[in-house]
This record gives C-alpha cells, structure tokens and sequence, in this order.
C-alpha cells in the first residue's frame, strides 16, 4: 500500500512539474518563476496604457510644444514654416506639433468677432457666493448659458466667477436681475460691467519665447493684438459673418479651404478676411489652458484703485507676462482680471510686488481658480466635485 501511495505522489508531482506526464485538468498551473514574469508583463502593459492615458488627459507637454505655443499666441495663424524660424526646428517638425496639440485639444486658434468693436455687444464679470455645496452645480448650469464665455471655480469670499456678453440694457437688466437670481444655490450676485480694456486674451503672451522673437511674429500679424478699440463701429456683410464663422471654428485655415466654406474665390476671401482683421472686428486667438503651459497657479483678481490712478494702474499691471487679461470695470471693484503663474511663491510675489506696488491702490482681492469650467465659449472641464 505504501509503494502504491508512494507512485500516485510521484506522478502528481510530475504533472505539476512543467514536461510532466499530462496537463492537469482545469487552468494552466505555472511554476512561480515563469507566473511572475508573465504578470510582470501585463503589469506593464497596463501601466504603459494607464501612462497614455493620462499624458493624454494631461496633454504633457515638452520644451519644444511650450515655444511652438508661445508661436502660437504670439501670432495665430502664423504659418509653420513662420514658427519654425522662432523655435528652431524643421517645418515638418512644427507642422506635426501643431497638429497633434490641436487634435487632442490642448491647443484651439480661433478668430472671433469683436463685440465692443462691432458695438454688438458689451461684457461683464460677475462673482457668485453659492450655498454651500452648490457651487458645482451653479458653474455648470452658467456655463451652459450662450452669453458666457468663459466660468471659474473659485476659493475666497465668492465661489464662481464668469464673464458674460449682454446685447442691450434689457439683456442686462434680465441677466443680473432675474436670471442670476434665479440660478439653483447662488446665495449672493455681484456684477462689473467692463468700460475699458487693458489686456485682453488676445494679447497674452506668456514668457515662452524671448522677446525679438515675439516682436518678429507680432509684426506679420493683421489683427490688432492690443486695445484700444477702433473710434468707429467695424461693419460686416454677409461674407464677413460666414468667413467669421467659419475660423470660430478653425483660425488656422488656409485661404483655399475657407475659399470652399465660404463659397467663394480665395482672393476675395482673403481680402476679406485681412479687411476685417485690419479694422478690428476680427481678432484671432490661440486658446491654451494656462496649466497646459507649466502655470497652474491661476487667480481672479479684483481691485479698487482711486479713480485718479486707475489708468495708470492698469496699464501697469497689464505689461505684466501673468496678466492674461484685465479691464477697468464698475461696480463694486474697478479693475478686474485673470492672471496664471507658475507656482504659489509667484503668486505671492505677483501680489505683494505687482499689486501691492500699484498707483493707487486701495483694496485688493485675489481668488485663486480651482477649475476652469468654460474657457473663450467652450466648456472645457464638467463641475463636479472630486470622489
């Protein structure tokens, strides 16, 4: 009995062993040795996708992406041939750059009509407290509205900032009184209506490329970078609207192919085109989030400054490269703006050298973003708390 039970061990054992008699029945049983390696590579492979995964939610991106933005803001729809002169690469290096950080949607170049050049519309900035817990859920019904451009998250005494463009009186009257009001968990509304631009989006220009080099695609650009607005209405036809439209969508189109959108020939669209930039009405921009660049550190800043100092004020901190825009306003603040940095330490210096160095100055509030709901009239972030 005990030969017999000594043989059926030994031929179990060796149908464990790899070469034994015959396969188990049921699942493969490896030697612990060869399982490690072979979990070793699925571990691997799942951590290479969760790797991609997330640089391509991050949009990470190297020194030669920064400079190429920085191209970018300088002038929009420079051509790539334009950009690689600046940032010293090949032409088809910058062509597949480009591509790529457009189609993930890091990067978007825009034209977009100018409302206060074509006295279409004005714009507003209004900072909502919410109830607590409803801020979320505030900033995402905002930023559904067509008339937001652009809602933030907020730490601070207010909650929510958003910029708003309004048509008439009656629009404001509506939206400041009766819609705001109405929104489910806003507490508290305070609105600044816009009077004069000192920065806008359209001007920002981050230090991602030395200066000559910015001077150099500043000067090939049609479009005025800078305020202030035209002394009278810019004006537009029918082929101006469908042109505008067409690079609200895509602001780097070549002639040819806005030629086919517009249904017409590409001279008289590009004549057009340049009529409209020359003349104000049309300003292009190149839309990054400011994190995307290496400045994660973003701030709504409201200040009061005497009314006597206030031009010199703004025009001051809006030669500042964080000031991504900023405009005297009324209400309750006088000069209201975004900045972004690249750390808090830079915060700190912005607000104690930059703003606390400011002619005039009286008060100061600086509210640092915790997302960006909605950036240039797209929502780019949903508003829902962290799990």
């Amino acid at each position: 009995m005990s030969h017999v039970r000594h043989s059926s061990l030994s031929c179990a054992m060796r149908r464990l062993r790899p070469g034994g008699m015959r396969p188990p029945r049921g699942p493969a049983i490896l030697p612990p040795v060869e399982w490690d390696r072979r979990q070793a590579r699925v571990d691997c492979k799942k951590h290479a996708e969760m790797n991609a995964q997330l640089n391509a939610r991050q949009q990470i991106m190297d020194d030669l992406d920064r400079r190429i933005v920085g191209a970018l803001l300088a002038s929009p729809r420079a051509s790539n041939a334009q950009i690689s002169e600046v940032v010293f690469t090949s032409e088809a290096t910058v062509s597949r750059r480009v591509a790529r950080l457009i189609a993930q949607g890091t990067v978007r170049v825009i034209g977009v009509l100018d409302g206060e050049a074509t006295r279409r519309t004005r714009s507003l900035f209004v900072r909502l407290r919410c109830r607590p817990g409803a801020a979320h859920r505030s900033a995402e019904r905002l930023a559904a509205w067509p008339e937001c451009g652009s809602v933030k998250l907020l730490t601070g005494s207010v909650e929510c900032v958003a910029e708003i463009n309004y048509t008439s009186n009656e629009h404001l009257l509506a939206i400041t009184l009766e819609q705001l009001p109405a929104l489910d968990g806003v507490l508290a509304v305070w609105s600044n209506q816009v009077i004069r631009r000192f920065a806008t989006p359209h001007s920002w220009l981050p230090a991602l490329l030395p200066d000559e080099l910015v001077e150099q695609l500043r000067a090939q650009r049609l479009d005025p970078w800078h305020d202030p607005l035209p002394d009278r209405p810019a004006t537009t036809d029918a082929l101006d609207e469908r042109i505008a439209a067409a690079l609200a969508q895509d602001g780097r189109l070549g002639w040819q192919r806005l030629a086919e959108l517009c249904d017409a020939s590409p001279v008289t669209v590009r004549r057009h085109a340049e009529s409209l930039m020359l003349s104000g009405a049309l300003r292009m921009r190149t839309v990054v989030e400011p994190e995307r660049i290496g400045l994660p550190v973003s701030a709504f800043v409201s200040l009061n400054v005497n009314p006597t100092q206030l031009g010199r004020a703004g025009e001051l901190i809006a030669e500042h490269p964080s000031v991504l825009m900023i405009s005297a306003t009324t209400g309750d603040r006088n000069l209201c703006g975004e900045v972004a940095l690249e750390s808090d330490a830079a915060l700190y210096a912005f607000i104690s050298d930059t703003i606390g160095g400011l002619p005039g100055l009286q008060h100061a509030d600086v509210a640092v973003a915790l997302q960006s709901v909605k950036r240039a009239g797209r929502i780019v972030a949903a508003a829902a708390p962290a799990t």
